[in-house]
C-alpha cells in the first residue's frame, strides 16, 4: 500500500506543477516520446524478469494452459462488466458523459489512430519477446543466484513506474481536462472499477465449474488481478500448489496481455474497457499506455481499476480459500 502512496503523490504533485506551466504546453511537447521510451523500457524489463523466471519457464506447459483459459475468461468477463455497466452511467464509447455513439468522430483521424494503435502494439509485443528472450538466454547465464537479479530488477521497476506516472501527471496537468471531466461523472466513476472486478470474479468462478480447479481455487485464482508476487504466495502457502502456479502463470499473462491489448482494445472495443484488461498493472505499468492509446481523462478511470483491484486481492484471496 505504500507504493499506492507513493504513486499517487508522484502524479499529483506532477500534474499540480505542470497545471501552472500551460500557458508553455508546446514546450514541453517531447514529454509525449519521452513517455513512449519509457514504456519500452520497462516492458523490456517486464519480460526481461519473466524470462529470467525459471518458475514462468518451466510452467508454459499444462499449467500454462490452464492459466491461459482462466486468462480469456476473467479478461472477457471483465470487459464485458464493464462495457454493460457504462451502458446506465451514459458514457460513450470514449468515456464521455452524456455523448450518443452515433455522435462519436470517425472518419480518417479515427482510421490513422488505430493505425498509430496498431504499431504500438507491435513495438511493445517486440519489446516484450525480446526481454523475455535476453532474460532466458542471458540473465540466467550471467546470475547464478536468479532472485538476486529479480530483487534489482524490481528495485528497478520501482524507478520506472515513478517516472512514468511523473511523465503521465505532468501531461495530465498540461492537459487540464481531467478535473473538469469528472465534475459532470462525480461519484460514478466508482462503478466502472467495481465492475471490472465482479466480472473477473463471477468468470472466474463459471471457469471453475469446467475446469481442473474447484470453484474456490478459481476465484482465488481470478482474485490476483494481475498482482503475481502476492496471490500465488497466498495460495501456495495456504497449501493450494497447482492453483498457486496457475495463478501466477495467469497473472503474468494478465499484466502482459494489458500492456500488449490496450492500443487495440480501445479502439476496437471502447476506452473504459481497455482499462480493466490489465489488472492491478491498470495504476501502475500501464497507466502510461492508457493515456498513449485513450483520452487523457481515461486515466483516472485505470488508475481506480487498478487501485481497487490491489485492495481486493488480499481480502478477496482469502476469503476464497478460507
Amino acid at each position: 500500500m505504500s507504493l499506492l502512496f507513493l504513486y499517487w503523490g508522484i502524479m499529483i504533485a506532477c500534474y499540480a506543477a505542470a497545471s501552472k506551466l500551460r500557458h508553455k504546453k508546446e514546450t514541453f511537447r517531447f514529454t509525449e516520446q519521452l513517455t513512449n521510451i519509457v514504456i519500452y523500457i520497462l516492458v523490456f524489463l517486464m519480460g526481461l524478469r519473466m524470462g529470467a523466471n525459471e518458475e514462468v519457464t518451466s510452467n508454459l506447459g499444462s499449467i500454462g494452459l490452464q492459466a491461459a483459459g482462466i486468462t480469456v475468461f476473467v479478461v472477457g468477463g471483465s470487459i464485458f462488466a464493464v462495457h454493460i455497466a457504462r451502458k446506465p452511467l451514459k458514457l460513450n464509447k470514449e468515456g464521455i458523459l452524456g455523448l450518443p455513439e452515433e455522435e462519436e468522430q470517425g472518419g480518417e483521424e479515427e482510421r490513422e489512430a488505430e493505425s498509430g494503435g496498431v504499431k504500438f502494439t507491435l513495438i511493445i509485443l517486440t519489446f516484450v519477446v525480446a526481454g523475455m528472450a535476453a532474460g532466458y538466454f542471458m540473465i540466467l547465464e550471467i546470475f547464478e543466484d536468479t532472485d538476486a537479479f529479480q530483487d534489482m530488477s524490481g528495485d528497478w521497476l520501482v524507478v520506472g513506474i515513478c517516472i512514468l506516472l511523473a511523465l503521465a501527471g505532468f501531461n495530465l496537468g498540461l492537459e487540464g481536462k481531467v478535473i473538469q471531466s469528472f465534475k459532470g461523472v462525480g461519484i460514478k466513476v466508482i462503478f466502472i472499477p467495481i465492475a471490472a472486478v465482479a466480472g473477473s470474479l463471477i468468470m472466474g468462478a463459471v471457469y471453475g465449474l469446467i475446469s481442473s480447479l474447484t470453484v474456490s481455487e478459481s476465484i482465488a485464482v481470478s482474485a490476483g488481478f494481475g498482482w503475481y508476487t502476492l496471490a500465488p504466495g497466498m495460495l501456495t502457502e495456504a497449501g493450494f500448489a497447482v492453483a498457486g502456479a496457475v495463478s501466477f502463470m495467469h497473472n503474468v499473462i494478465r499484466e502482459t496481455l494489458g500492456i500488449v491489448l490496450i492500443p487495440i482494445a480501445a479502439k476496437k472495443i471502447g476506452y473504459l474497457e481497455c482499462t480493466s484488461i490489465p489488472g492491478v498493472a491498470a495504476m501502475d505499468v500501464c497507466l502510461s499506455i492508457v493515456e498513449r492509446s485513450c483520452r487523457a481523462e481515461t486515466v483516472v478511470y485505470s488508475f481506480c481499476t487498478g487501485a481497487l483491484m490491489c485492495v481486493c486481492v488480499p481480502v478477496v484471496v482469502t476469503l476464497a480459500i478460507g
